[in-house]
């Protein structure tokens, strides 16, 4: 993983910047939000169990971590949730009911340990309350993302994310072209469900998104961006309906994919 970073001052990052050869790079984000009761969004992927815990435990004492806030359990959000969960003993789960139990049928869950959350749910951490939001778009109907109501902070799951040109810590940095294209071809991979919604419909979601007004937004595919890029972010979303449809490698195309990942991933042969 890479460096964690601070995106406000109670925001910390805990990125993965998964290159996409010949694309860019795709974000994965975990959080730490340091409320009175510390809250861990996410856990990470499952490849650097070992770093993530560190990178964790060098933002709070997990002793201290009293939350995680699970937004669905693919497996890009789920990777050290069974190291946290040993290694704090005094956290709980909070997720949708039917993100944990079927997480039971890959490892012990302590299911005493979770707290059932569905939109429009309030979950006090001490000095502040999370809401749960529902997601505009999302690759798993378990999703659930949410406002922290202290500070109007949005944490919007898979939602507004994007494969960007460089990994960077602010959406900002982004040239807008390549920020567009490469969340309108994140949406539409994601949630190709989208290309069926009435539009009306999809359009009274967004505005429900619209009218929270956060003051930051943090995705867990996309570096943190400021709430004014709201009303940028949902003209992208709403296009997705009428933009052309993902299609996934065919088995030859998927040949090439993978000799491009491999040979990213092989160090330059030394200088004779």
């Amino acid at each position: 993983m890479d460096a964690p970073y601070q995106a406000a001052p109670d925001v910390h990052v805990l990125p993965v910047n998964l290159p996409m050869p010949g694309v860019g790079f795709l974000p994965i984000n975990a959080f730490v939000l340091l409320s009175e009761e510390p809250v861990l969004v996410d856990t990470g992927i499952g490849f650097d169990r070992a770093d993530f815990v560190d990178a964790v435990s060098s933002i709070v004492d997990l002793a201290a971590l009293r939350w995680i806030w699970l937004t669905h359990d693919d497996a890009d959000h789920t990777g050290s949730i069974q190291q946290i969960m040993e290694a704090a003993p005094q956290v709980r789960l909070a997720t949708n009911a039917f993100t944990a139990l079927p997480m039971a049928t890959w490892w012990p869950i302590p299911l005493d340990r979770v707290h059932a959350i569905r939109p429009g749910d309030r979950l006090p951490v001490g000095d502040r309350t999370l809401r749960a939001v529902a997601p505009p778009l999302f690759d798993n109907p378990t999703s659930t993302g949410f406002v922290d109501e202290s500070t109007g902070a949005l944490f919007t799951v898979d939602s507004f994310g994007g494969i960007i040109p460089e990994p960077t810590q602010d959406a900002g940095d982004v040239p807008p072209d390549a920020l567009a294209g490469g969340m309108l071809a994140w949406a539409a991979l994601d949630s190709p469900w989208s290309h069926l919604v009435d539009r009306q419909l999809f359009g009274q979601v967004l505005d429900t998104v619209r009218a929270i007004q956060p003051s930051r937004i943090f995705s867990n595919h996309l570096p943190a961006a400021n709430g004014a890029s709201l009303d940028g972010f949902l003209d992208i979303v709403r296009s997705v309906p009428d933009a052309e449809p993902f299609v996934p490698p065919n088995q030859e195309e998927f040949g090439h994919l993978v000799a491009a990942i491999m040979a990213a991933q092989t160090p330059p042969a030394a200088a004779t």
